[in-house]
Protein backbone atom coordinates (compact mmCIF):
# COMPACT_ATOMS: atom_id res chain seq x y z
CA UNK A 1 0.00 0.00 0.00
CA UNK A 2 1.42 3.55 -1.00
CA UNK A 3 2.06 6.33 1.04
CA UNK A 4 -0.18 7.96 -0.80
CA UNK A 5 -3.28 5.50 0.05
CA UNK A 6 -2.45 5.19 3.71
CA UNK A 7 -2.11 8.60 4.79
CA UNK A 8 -5.81 9.14 3.44
CA UNK A 9 -6.91 6.12 5.16
CA UNK A 10 -5.54 7.89 8.55
CA UNK A 11 -7.12 10.87 7.60
CA UNK A 12 -10.38 9.27 7.01
CA UNK A 13 -10.52 7.35 10.13
CA UNK A 14 -9.52 10.80 11.62
CA UNK A 15 -12.91 11.84 10.93
CA UNK A 16 -14.84 9.17 11.24
CA UNK A 17 -14.43 9.84 15.18
CA UNK A 18 -15.22 13.44 14.53
CA UNK A 19 -18.32 11.91 12.90
CA UNK A 20 -19.13 9.93 15.91
CA UNK A 21 -18.34 12.87 18.09
CA UNK A 22 -21.37 14.92 16.13
CA UNK A 23 -23.94 12.13 16.36
CA UNK A 24 -23.86 12.06 20.19
CA UNK A 25 -23.85 15.60 21.16
CA UNK A 26 -26.55 15.75 18.63
CA UNK A 27 -28.38 12.59 20.34
CA UNK A 28 -27.96 14.00 23.77
CA UNK A 29 -28.99 16.99 22.51
CA UNK A 30 -32.15 16.31 21.42
CA UNK A 31 -32.84 14.13 24.07
CA UNK A 32 -32.55 17.04 26.53
CA UNK A 33 -34.60 19.58 24.71
CA UNK A 34 -37.16 17.15 24.54
CA UNK A 35 -37.38 16.71 28.27
CA UNK A 36 -37.18 20.41 28.95
CA UNK A 37 -39.71 21.09 26.59
CA UNK A 38 -42.63 18.20 27.82
CA UNK A 39 -41.59 18.17 31.03
CA UNK A 40 -40.32 21.74 32.32
CA UNK A 41 -42.30 23.33 29.39
CA UNK A 42 -39.01 25.51 29.17
CA UNK A 43 -37.55 24.19 25.44
CA UNK A 44 -34.10 25.62 24.52
CA UNK A 45 -33.59 27.90 21.73
CA UNK A 46 -31.25 27.22 19.08
CA UNK A 47 -31.44 23.29 18.56
CA UNK A 48 -32.73 22.76 15.01
CA UNK A 49 -29.86 25.05 14.22
CA UNK A 50 -27.27 23.16 16.64
CA UNK A 51 -28.39 20.41 14.96
CA UNK A 52 -28.22 21.36 11.18
CA UNK A 53 -24.39 22.16 11.98
CA UNK A 54 -23.92 18.53 14.00
CA UNK A 55 -25.39 17.19 11.25
CA UNK A 56 -23.11 18.59 8.42
CA UNK A 57 -20.30 17.84 10.80
CA UNK A 58 -21.30 14.50 11.13
CA UNK A 59 -20.85 14.00 7.12
CA UNK A 60 -17.51 13.82 7.25
CA UNK A 61 -17.88 9.82 7.50
CA UNK A 62 -18.39 10.26 4.14
CA UNK A 63 -15.00 9.71 3.20
CA UNK A 64 -13.86 6.69 5.60
CA UNK A 65 -17.51 5.14 4.28
CA UNK A 66 -15.48 5.33 0.54
CA UNK A 67 -12.44 4.46 1.80
CA UNK A 68 -13.34 1.41 3.36
CA UNK A 69 -15.76 0.47 0.56
CA UNK A 70 -18.72 0.68 3.28
CA UNK A 71 -21.14 2.26 1.09
CA UNK A 72 -24.31 0.89 0.43
CA UNK A 73 -24.15 -0.73 -3.45
CA UNK A 74 -27.06 -1.87 -5.53
CA UNK A 75 -26.15 -4.19 -7.94
CA UNK A 76 -29.09 -5.59 -9.69
CA UNK A 77 -28.44 -4.43 -12.80
CA UNK A 78 -24.82 -4.10 -12.78
CA UNK A 79 -24.50 -7.72 -11.21
CA UNK A 80 -25.91 -9.06 -14.50
CA UNK A 81 -23.03 -8.10 -16.63
CA UNK A 82 -20.03 -9.43 -17.72
CA UNK A 83 -16.77 -9.32 -15.07
CA UNK A 84 -15.10 -7.01 -17.25
CA UNK A 85 -18.34 -4.73 -18.06
CA UNK A 86 -19.07 -4.45 -14.25
CA UNK A 87 -15.94 -3.89 -13.71
CA UNK A 88 -16.10 -0.82 -16.44
CA UNK A 89 -19.12 0.14 -15.07
CA UNK A 90 -17.90 0.59 -11.61
CA UNK A 91 -14.42 2.57 -12.18
CA UNK A 92 -16.51 5.10 -14.55
CA UNK A 93 -18.89 5.30 -11.54
CA UNK A 94 -16.01 6.26 -9.32
CA UNK A 95 -14.66 8.69 -12.08
CA UNK A 96 -18.23 10.76 -12.20
CA UNK A 97 -18.52 10.02 -8.33
CA UNK A 98 -14.96 12.26 -8.44
CA UNK A 99 -15.86 14.99 -10.53
CA UNK A 100 -19.25 15.49 -8.36
CA UNK A 101 -17.76 15.21 -5.13
CA UNK A 102 -14.36 17.93 -6.29
CA UNK A 103 -17.14 20.47 -8.02
CA UNK A 104 -19.82 20.67 -4.95
CA UNK A 105 -16.46 20.57 -2.58
CA UNK A 106 -14.79 23.56 -4.39
CA UNK A 107 -18.33 25.27 -4.57
CA UNK A 108 -19.04 25.31 -0.84
CA UNK A 109 -15.27 26.41 -0.41
CA UNK A 110 -15.85 29.50 -2.51
CA UNK A 111 -19.07 29.79 -0.43
CA UNK A 112 -17.08 30.11 2.59
CA UNK A 113 -15.61 33.97 1.39
CA UNK A 114 -19.20 34.75 0.21
CA UNK A 115 -20.50 34.06 3.55
CA UNK A 116 -17.94 35.87 4.88
CA UNK A 117 -18.38 38.80 2.95
CA UNK A 118 -21.80 39.43 3.85
CA UNK A 119 -21.23 38.08 7.77
CA UNK A 120 -24.69 35.52 7.29
CA UNK A 121 -25.00 33.87 10.64
CA UNK A 122 -27.77 31.85 12.22
CA UNK A 123 -30.92 33.15 12.69
CA UNK A 124 -31.53 32.27 16.52
CA UNK A 125 -27.72 31.10 17.60
CA UNK A 126 -26.18 33.91 15.46
CA UNK A 127 -22.63 32.08 15.07
CA UNK A 128 -21.48 32.75 11.35
CA UNK A 129 -22.55 30.67 8.55
CA UNK A 130 -19.33 30.15 7.23
CA UNK A 131 -17.67 27.54 8.80
CA UNK A 132 -20.15 25.33 8.12
CA UNK A 133 -19.54 26.00 4.88
CA UNK A 134 -15.92 24.78 5.31
CA UNK A 135 -16.57 21.58 6.93
CA UNK A 136 -19.59 20.46 4.38
CA UNK A 137 -16.53 21.56 1.72
CA UNK A 138 -13.86 19.48 3.42
CA UNK A 139 -16.39 16.59 3.44
CA UNK A 140 -16.88 16.29 -0.07
CA UNK A 141 -13.43 17.33 -0.90
CA UNK A 142 -12.19 14.43 1.39
CA UNK A 143 -14.97 12.31 -0.42
CA UNK A 144 -12.88 12.88 -3.26
CA UNK A 145 -10.33 11.91 -2.12
CA UNK A 146 -11.53 8.45 -0.53
CA UNK A 147 -13.09 8.28 -4.82
CA UNK A 148 -9.69 8.27 -5.16
CA UNK A 149 -8.54 5.48 -3.10
CA UNK A 150 -11.83 3.29 -3.67
CA UNK A 151 -10.92 2.92 -7.42
CA UNK A 152 -7.25 2.58 -6.53
CA UNK A 153 -7.32 -0.29 -4.38
CA UNK A 154 -10.19 -1.61 -7.08
CA UNK A 155 -8.11 -1.59 -9.97
CA UNK A 156 -5.07 -3.13 -8.26
CA UNK A 157 -7.40 -5.56 -6.32
CA UNK A 158 -8.63 -6.65 -10.45
CA UNK A 159 -8.03 -10.20 -11.56
CA UNK A 160 -9.18 -10.53 -15.39
CA UNK A 161 -11.89 -13.20 -16.51
CA UNK A 162 -9.36 -15.35 -17.63
CA UNK A 163 -7.86 -16.41 -14.06
CA UNK A 164 -9.34 -19.43 -12.21
CA UNK A 165 -9.68 -20.10 -8.86
CA UNK A 166 -9.93 -23.50 -7.64
CA UNK A 167 -14.13 -22.64 -7.16
CA UNK A 168 -14.03 -21.76 -11.12
CA UNK A 169 -12.16 -25.39 -11.91
CA UNK A 170 -14.26 -27.07 -9.36
CA UNK A 171 -18.01 -25.91 -8.96
CA UNK A 172 -19.10 -28.84 -6.93
CA UNK A 173 -16.85 -27.31 -4.65
CA UNK A 174 -17.88 -24.35 -4.42
CA UNK A 175 -21.16 -25.50 -3.59
CA UNK A 176 -19.84 -28.13 -0.68
CA UNK A 177 -18.14 -24.79 0.59
CA UNK A 178 -21.21 -22.59 0.87
CA UNK A 179 -22.93 -25.44 2.59
CA UNK A 180 -20.72 -24.67 5.43
CA UNK A 181 -18.28 -27.66 4.69
CA UNK A 182 -14.38 -26.96 5.63
CA UNK A 183 -12.87 -26.60 2.57
CA UNK A 184 -10.06 -28.73 3.57
CA UNK A 185 -12.02 -31.81 4.71
CA UNK A 186 -13.18 -32.51 1.07
CA UNK A 187 -12.04 -35.25 -0.24
CA UNK A 188 -11.94 -34.88 -4.28
CA UNK A 189 -10.86 -37.00 -6.82
CA UNK A 190 -9.79 -35.66 -9.83
CA UNK A 191 -11.30 -38.48 -12.23
CA UNK A 192 -11.29 -36.29 -15.31
CA UNK A 193 -10.49 -33.00 -16.69
CA UNK A 194 -12.74 -30.96 -14.70
CA UNK A 195 -12.20 -32.82 -11.61
CA UNK A 196 -15.19 -34.57 -9.52
CA UNK A 197 -16.02 -34.29 -5.81
CA UNK A 198 -16.97 -36.92 -3.79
Amino acid sequence: MSVFVKTLKTIARALIYVSYAAIVVMAVMTVVDVIMRFVFSKPNSGVTEWSQILLIVAMTAMAHSLVEGRFISVGTLVDAFPKRANFAVEIIMGALSLIFFLVVGWQLIKMVGMSMSFHETYFVIKTPRWPMYAILGISFLSSALGTIVYVIERIQNYSPPGDKTVFDENPDLAILALSGEPVDAIDMNMEDEGGTVQ
